[in-house]
């Protein structure tokens, strides 16, 4: 017994070498296995913002769109969002993207006359009445403007349609004249609204997004135009009293990257984004019109009170529309350009 005990301290005092020793050979009989770990290719994630807030079902589209990146790409790619406007309104978050504090983001006409101006021609005021004539101008000139956008640093990954943009106030409003009394919000940095304001000499408060709702509760303003969706996720139509039930413009936008960002995904990173955001924002544009006729729905069940108009109103608001696209045309883009657009608005 005394001398199996002993045999046993023995061994033990042994152990160490010979785990060392299996170790060692282990290493030299497998020499390919660091060689496989250093080869993988690191996993990848864009940062990107929106104004859209956490649980919106824009955000929730996005989040689908990134269950698909990540499923085609094996986890090697996969996007960080920053929802709400935490990274700031749509031109601070372009200037991050070209200072590459961010590497994408979702973005509105705002965002995209920051990048390329011509992206506008898809917005022009008093042109376009259906989402169809919209889409139409798109199918035949994205390209172009997309080109231009690439020359900036920027690629689109897809179009959106925001929504068709209603008037919201807490009075009655049929004509751009009835807006001489509101203090009417419009964005900083746009282009387009200011130009209205000054043909039908109006009021006017500007403030970035992410400032609205304040603006509201606290009535420096009283009066803005947006989409029913975006109303209703941003909390502004619990603060409207009407709406004017014909839209008064159909507002676009959609998701960009840095195309300095773009470049340095592998070939196969690149198809996947290219796809994927192709897919998810077409699903998104044809679920646009539903989503509207929901917030609809849900804003007159709050008690908001929808305006009819009447031929006459509608008449007016075109005319000044077309006013103030002959103002701004020549700020947008070339004049050939405008019209080719603007022909899709006829049809």
């Amino acid at each position: 017994m005394q001398t199996q005990r002993i045999a046993y301290r023995v061994d033990m005092r042994r152990l160490p070498f010979a785990i060392v020793s299996l170790f060692a050979l282990c290493l030299l009989t497998v020499p390919d296995a660091p060689i496989v770990a250093q080869d993988a290719p690191a996993a990848r994630t864009i940062t990107f913002a929106t104004l859209a807030p956490p649980g919106s079902m824009i955000m929730r589209g996005l989040e689908a769109w990134n269950r698909e990146i990540r499923r085609r790409t094996d986890r090697q790619l996969q996007i960080r969002f920053y929802a709400g406007g935490v990274q700031g309104d749509e031109p601070e978050v372009i200037r991050k993207i070209r200072s590459g504090r961010l590497d994408g983001g979702g973005v509105t006409s705002t965002g995209l006359a920051q990048i390329h101006r011509p992206a506008l021609i898809f917005q022009l005021p008093g042109t376009f009445r259906r989402y169809e004539q919209v889409q139409a101008a798109r199918e035949a000139l994205a390209p172009e403007v997309e080109a231009g956008m690439v020359q900036q640093g920027f690629r689109m990954l897809g179009w959106a349609d925001v929504g068709q943009a209603h008037l919201f106030s807490r009075r009655e409003i049929h004509t751009p004249a009835d807006l001489a009394t509101t203090r009417f919000w419009v964005r900083a940095d746009d282009i387009i609204l200011p130009t209205v304001f000054q043909i039908v000499r109006a009021q006017t408060v500007s403030m970035t997004v992410p400032e609205v709702l304040g603006g509201l509760q606290t009535g420096r303003i009283d009066t803005f135009l947006a989409p029913p969706a975006v109303a209703v996720a941003l909390q502004w139509g619990s603060h409207a009293t009407h709406m004017a039930d014909t839209p008064v413009a159909i507002l676009v936008g959609g998701s960009v990257i840095s195309e300095r960002t773009f470049q340095s995904l592998t070939p196969e990173q690149q198809t996947i984004l290219t796809e994927t955001g192709a897919q998810f924002h077409g699903l998104a544009r044809r679920n646009a019109a539903r989503a509207e006729q929901e917030s609809i729905t849900a804003l007159r069940g709050r008690g908001l009170t929808v305006v009819p108009m009447s031929a006459s109103d509608i008449a007016a608001w075109r005319t000044v529309g077309r006013q103030v696209r002959e103002r701004v045309a020549s700020q947008i883009a070339d004049p050939a350009l405008i019209a080719r657009a603007a022909a899709f608005g006829e049809q």
